[in-house]
């Protein structure tokens, strides 16, 4: 995925996170747009976006991983570890509570839509949401995605489909799985034991660092519905978890966070392992909370039951954590990484929601 970082008008965008406004980001920045400066290599494609109850659906069945019913031919996923230490291998599976949260926050449920921006795709008929730095489809798949690159992946179906966007997605999920330290256990059945891997899925740096000074020490649980600036990635994803939207997604959850005294509070260093979360709130440990098996779980086929092989270790080398792999490509606060032009816009979204009355 692309290496640009997020430029945020944090009040303002989340302003715009609720309600309708949800709906108005919609940028496709195609390989067939003259405002594509980031070396997009595939044009949209157009399509209408599914429905709630189609996406349930989908997110299910790509959460049972490659040896689900659903998967077909979708893209190929080399085994996770499972068991903190315990060099088992397991095909790799998904919590759907997480899933359902990320693609909340990366695209609104969006892979189709009609384009909002640039000028010359604004109005035209639903497609491929492609954000400023190539970031395509419900998933923001950035990786592979540009001029030169030549991923082990159908890039036009990236594009095209749905189903098969979400599971390159949860593919490059997986390997974030693979090089970050042990959460709890290390269950993948465990939603919060995917904590590492979902802050290394938007960028495994210091700005997603929850002792990352530059943030409120005394933070509560974030809500998106209403606004979560100044939040890391992981905590807006764990707080849509807890907050879903209006439209019934899914059910709240209430997610446990790790303790941050287990996390380096200097930029550079990367935890080694947390202990299992069980904290009340992103900053807070006063109050407890358990962690929690999905209900998806166990979809991905028996443990292998064996050390993780050469080839694993081989694909864990060369995807660094620090790497900005995957990321917000475009969030529900509608923010594209990089892009004044576009930040510009949405503070004039924000004045013309305000002449309405705040509706």
């Amino acid at each position: 995925m692309s290496r640009a970082l997020v430029l945020r008008l944090s009040l303002t965008l989340s302003l715009l996170a609720s309600g309708p406004a949800l709906a108005q980001y919609c940028p496709c920045y195609s390989s067939t747009s003259s405002a594509n400066t980031s070396s997009c290599a595939i044009p949209e494609a157009l399509g209408t976006n599914p429905t709630i109850p189609e996406w349930q659906s989908i997110i299910e069945e790509a959460c049972a991983g490659p040896d689900g019913p659903g998967w077909g031919t979708g893209p190929t996923i080399p085994v996770i570890g499972k068991g903190c230490g315990s060099g088992i291998k397991v095909s790799a599976r998904f919590p759907c509570e997480l899933v359902e949260a990320i693609l909340m926050q990366e695209s609104i449920w969006q892979h189709f839509c009609t384009p909002t921006s640039p000028a010359d795709k604004k109005g035209l008929s639903s497609r491929t949401i492609i954000s400023f730095d190539c970031g395509y489809g419900v998933g923001q798949v950035t990786s592979g995605m540009h001029v030169g690159e030549s991923p082990d992946f159908d890039r036009d179906r990236v594009a095209a489909e749905p189903s098969y966007s979400l599971k390159v997605g949860l593919k490059i999920l997986a390997e974030k799985w693979r090089v970050t330290a042990c959460t709890g256990d290390n269950q993948p059945d465990v939603v919060e034991d995917w904590y590492l891997a979902t802050w290394a899925y938007n960028s495994y740096s210091f700005r997603n660092n929850p002792n990352n000074p530059n943030l409120d020490a005394m933070r509560p649980v974030c809500d998106p519905n209403v606004g979560c600036a100044g939040r890391t990635y992981q905590e807006k994803v764990w707080g849509w978890m807890e907050h879903p939207p209006s439209g019934g997604q899914w059910t709240a959850l209430a997610p446990a966070y790790p303790d941050l005294t287990e996390i380096p509070s200097v930029d550079g260093p990367k935890p080694t392992t947390l202990s299992e979360p069980a904290c009340e709130s992103p900053t807070s440990c006063a109050g407890g909370r358990q962690v929690h098996t999905s209900r998806c779980a166990g979809g991905g086929g028996p443990d292998l039951g064996v050390p993780i092989d050469a080839s694993v270790a081989a694909v864990d080398a060369s995807l660094p954590p620090e790497q900005e792999e995957q990321g917000c490509g475009c969030s529900h606060t509608g923010a594209p990484r990089g892009g004044l032009y576009l930040s510009a816009l949405a503070l004039l979204g924000l004045i013309r929601l305000r002449r309405r009355a705040r509706t």
